[in-house]
């Protein structure tokens, strides 16, 4: 057994001891003796194979984090969103600062939910049972957001729920997530996981999402996290009859980074609407694996990621659209596009189609480039320097996933981000992104 399993599993151990609920401490326990089964995903694993994980996993972590300071407002750069904001620092400690949040909305530390709600929810959809890193974070998990959305909601501002790592050493953090949207919702969701310093994080968040009919959410997600981090995030959703699940994923800085996101279209007419922007440098790795299941008749799917890869940097896309034999009348498309600024940047794309239905309208496509000379000429031709050009273009290609955001606030500030991390020539400008609330605060950031 490798020491961190070992560590880990000790760990695990201590958390189902001090477990009160005795259904959740059954589920933690039975995922532990599958972990110490089946251990972390690697090279053998054909959804892990590209993925070079072994360099975290052999780092020294602790799991008593040690806070450096108190964290007095930190908005996943959404500063000047109206929102309501839901801080839980070093997954344990939740703090709210909810302005005008509606009342009837429920939001906690997953610690503190009712039972009853557990039982009927959690780790439902999220059996994976190959997937360590799902089972250690289900036997393990220290804390995360609970959010429940009654029937016939309106949350007319976003809600922002900021997973904060404040610590002064090195930390492995299980955080565990719920979210339940009633019947006849709606409600938009921006998500950021990020760490203060440069220490070596790693975080393990899995998050299991329930849409109800009638329902529309949208998600925003963004990662910002030092060269030194690593994070493993998967999201599962559930989607009923006529709901509507757009999400975004904005991943910005990791060392490593794995985006697992599952959805079952469990209900007719339901919408999947998918979309990322991933940059990487360096050595660093973007990983996005993707799967939608059509299950239900006249569902609609859409999945379009981009990426910019620099230096050393590898982008890995794993796309999967598996249509049912009942799912008729689907009608699903998934593209990825690359762009690789360097002969030692790498990309691997794997669409793949699985379809039981024959009355369906399916598409797949994967492509990998460099920039346009020729573009580039003429930009130069008209007095742009070539740093600005390539800029402009390197912009230009992702703006399509930026102009799909219909919130403007959103869509400025995503924009705002996405240029300071271009102007940082694809570097980590920690300076700037992390701590610029303005885009005329730090020229150094252009």
């Amino acid at each position: 057994m490798s020491d961190l399993k070992k560590i880990l599993s000790n760990f695990a151990k201590e958390q189902i001891a001090n477990e009160n609920l005795a259904g959740l401490k059954s589920l933690r326990q039975k995922a532990l003796d599958e972990f110490i089964e089946v251990g972390f995903p690697g090279k053998k694993d054909e959804d892990w194979q590209d993925l070079n994980i072994d360099r975290f996993l052999k780092k020294n972590y602790s799991f008593e984090c040690s806070p450096t300071h108190e964290i007095d407002d930190f908005s996943c750069q959404m500063v000047d969103i109206d929102s309501s904001k839901y801080y839980l620092i070093n997954s344990k400690k939740l703090i709210e600062n909810n302005g005008h949040i509606k009342s009837e909305i429920s939001v906690k530390n997953i610690l503190d939910t009712d039972e009853n709600i557990l039982n009927q929810h959690f780790n439902k959809i999220a059996k994976d049972d190959n997937n360590g890193f799902n089972l250690i974070n289900t036997a393990a998990f220290t804390g995360g957001f609970f959010i429940n959305v009654p029937d016939n909601t309106n949350a007319e501002i976003p809600l922002q729920f900021i997973s904060l790592n404040n610590c002064n050493n090195n930390s492995f953090s299980n955080i565990r997530n719920l979210i339940i949207v009633g019947r006849n919702s709606t409600v938009k969701i921006i998500q950021c996981d990020d760490t203060i310093h440069n220490n070596d994080y790693f975080i393990n968040s899995l998050t299991e999402i329930f849409v109800a009919e009638n329902s529309n959410v949208e998600l925003y997600k963004m990662y910002n996290l030092s060269n030194y981090s690593a994070a493993i995030n998967s999201i599962y959703i559930n989607q009923e009859e006529n709901s509507v699940f757009k999400s975004f994923y904005f991943e910005l800085n990791a060392g490593l980074l794995r985006n697992n996101l599952y959805t079952n279209l469990n209900g007719k007419k339901a919408e999947s609407l998918t979309y990322g922007i991933y940059f990487a440098d360096k050595q660093q790795q973007m990983d996005n694996n993707v799967r939608i299941n059509h299950i239900a008749p006249s569902c609609y799917s859409e999945q379009i990621f981009k990426g910019i890869v620099d230096d050393m940097g590898q982008a890995i896309f794993n796309g999967l659209i598996v249509v049912d034999r009942e799912a008729q009348k689907t009608v699903a498309s998934q593209i990825n596009r690359n762009i690789l600024l360097t002969d030692k940047a790498k990309t691997v794309a794997k669409p793949f189609l699985e379809i039981y239905a024959d009355d369906v309208k399916c598409s797949h496509g994967a492509t990998n480039g460099q920039l346009d000379e020729n573009a580039l000429f003429y930009l130069q031709a008209r007095g742009i320097s070539f740093e600005k050009a390539r800029m402009l273009l390197l912009h230009a290609f992702v703006g399509e996933i930026i102009n799909k955001i219909k919130i403007e606030a959103i869509s400025l500030r995503i924009n705002d981000l996405v240029k300071k991390r271009l102007n940082g020539e694809l570097s980590d400008c920690s300076s700037c992104v992390l701590k610029c609330s303005d885009a005329k605060v730090n020229k150094e950031c252009y």
